[in-house]
């Protein structure tokens, strides 16, 4: 029963960080320069905040599972500053609130690329 808990809360993270990169993509592209509609800014941004909560509830059951413990995740700072950048976008008079969106993520402790990287560390180790 365990094993195929264990399969199954690995296949379920893999998609997840599947669909973490594809919105950090955009969102690093935006920060970069790329033109997009802030809906779709605004959209990349809670899709990537919403999937990495799901993420880190996954690598959780899969300490607890093999019965190792663990109390939070490192980048729950990350979160808030994600939440900073939204709460930004939807109050800004703006169009373009580039700017606010670089600085909530650069601010953040660790970095959203750090935690992509080590996202994607994981996603490889578990295919």
């Amino acid at each position: 029963m365990q094993n195929g808990a264990d399969a199954r809360i690995k296949n379920e993270l893999f998609c997840e960080i599947q669909l973490l990169e594809e919105n950090f993509k955009i969102i690093r592209d935006y920060l970069a320069g790329a033109e997009y509609e802030i809906t779709d800014i605004h959209m990349a941004l809670q899709k990537f905040r919403d999937g990495l909560s799901r993420a880190s509830a996954y690598i959780l059951a899969l300490y607890n599972l093999r019965g190792q413990k663990i109390k939070s995740i490192p980048w729950e700072p990350l979160f808030t500053n994600i939440d900073y950048a939204l709460a930004t976008m939807a109050i800004s008079s703006n169009q373009k609130p580039r700017t606010a969106v670089q600085l909530a993520l650069t601010i953040s402790e660790p970095k959203i690329d750090q935690v992509m990287a080590y996202l994607l560390t994981l996603k490889e180790s578990l295919r």
